[in-house]
C-alpha cells in the first residue's frame, strides 16, 4: 500500500478558548524585557576588544553580528516552542491568537500572539477544547479504499484528554493532507516541540484493530499493543510505510505525542 500526500488542504477545526488561560500582562514584558538584555549583551564587550587593539569598527561589527545571531535565535526558539530564556525564566508561554500553537514569524511580528502565564493556569498547548463534543474528522463522499470496512467505535485519546473518533481511514500529523482523489479525514495534532511531521501516520479502522501505517516520517511511528490473547504486550518502531495492527488497550507515539487506543460505548459513534 502506498499512500502519497501533496495536497493543501487542512479539515480539522481549532480548539476554542479555555476559560483556565490566564494572561501573563506585566510578567510578559517583563520576560521581553530579559531577551532583549540578553540580545544586547555582546555590546558590553566592545571596550573589551578594544583593550585588544583591535580597531574599534570591527570590535562594533562583531558585537553587532553578535546581537542579530542572538535575536534570531530568540525568534527561532519562540516559534519552536513558544518560549524563550526570558519566558521560560517567568513561566510565559508564547502562542497564536488562531491556535494553540507557537506563532509563525509572521504573527510574532503582528503581534498576532496570546502570552499565558503557566503559574497562574495552564499551558495553553496541554488544555483540551472545552466542547464536550470529540473531535471529529471531515467526512468526505465518494472515499475508496482496499483496506477492511470499518465498524466504527474507535477512539483515539490524545495525551491531553482530546478524544478522536476513527470511523474511516485518517491521516494524522501537524497539518495532514490529501492528494487528488483521496478522500482520507484530516486530523491536525497540536505539536509544541515540531517533532509531529506534516504528515505523520495513517489509522484505518478494522473489527478488531485499528491499522497503524507510517508515513515515513523523520521522528518515527511507535505503538504498543496488546497480543491476541491479550496477555503481552508488543512494542515496536515503524518502518517507512510499515503497517501494523494497534488493538484496543495499545499506544501509538507520534514524536512527543502519545495517543491511546480505545473503543467507545456504542459501536459506530
Amino acid at each position: 500500500m502506498t499512500t502519497d500526500f501533496t495536497a493543501q488542504r487542512t479539515l480539522s477545526r481549532p480548539a476554542e478558548p479555555s476559560s483556565d488561560l490566564v494572561g501573563a500582562g506585566r510578567r510578559a514584558l517583563l520576560a521581553m524585557g530579559v531577551d532583549t538584555l540578553a540580545a544586547l549583551l555582546p555590546l558590553l564587550v566592545v571596550p573589551l576588544l578594544a583593550l585588544t587593539r583591535l580597531p574599534i569598527g570591527w570590535a562594533w561589527t562583531i558585537a553587532v553580528l553578535a546581537v542579530l545571531g542572538i535575536g534570531c535565535a530568540l525568534v527561532v526558539d519562540v516559534t519552536r516552542t513558544g518560549q524563550s530564556p526570558g519566558r521560560r525564566l517567568l513561566a510565559v508561554r508564547t502562542v497564536s491568537t488562531t491556535a494553540p500553537m507557537p506563532p509563525s514569524p509572521g504573527e510574532l511580528a503582528r503581534r498576532q500572539v496570546v502570552h499565558a502565564d503557566l503559574r497562574a493556569g495552564r499551558d495553553p498547548m496541554r488544555l483540551p477544547p472545552r466542547s464536550a463534543e470529540p473531535l471529529l474528522p471531515a467526512t468526505w463522499e465518494g472515499w475508496q479504499h482496499t483496506a477492511p470496512a470499518a465498524t466504527g467505535g474507535w477512539v483515539l485519546v490524545l495525551d491531553n484528554g482530546q478524544q478522536i473518533s476513527v470511523g474511516r481511514p485518517t491521516l494524522l500529523g501537524r497539518n495532514p493532507t490529501d492528494e487528488p482523489g483521496q478522500s482520507h479525514a484530516l486530523v491536525a495534532i497540536p505539536d509544541l516541540t515540531r517533532s509531529i511531521s506534516r504528515v505523520h501516520a495513517l489509522v484505518e479502522p478494522a473489527d478488531d484493530c485499528l491499522w497503524l501505517t507510517d508515513g515515513g516520517t523523520t521522528n518515527g511511528t511507535r505503538a504498543s499493543t496488546p497480543s491476541p490473547s491479550g496477555g503481552t504486550v508488543i512494542e515496536r518502531w515503524l518502518r517507512p510505510g510499515e503497517r501494523i495492527a494497534v488493538r484496543s488497550g495499545g499506544l501509538i507515539h507520534l514524536g512527543d505525542r502519545e495517543l491511546r487506543v480505545t473503543r467507545s460505548a456504542q459501536p459506530g459513534a
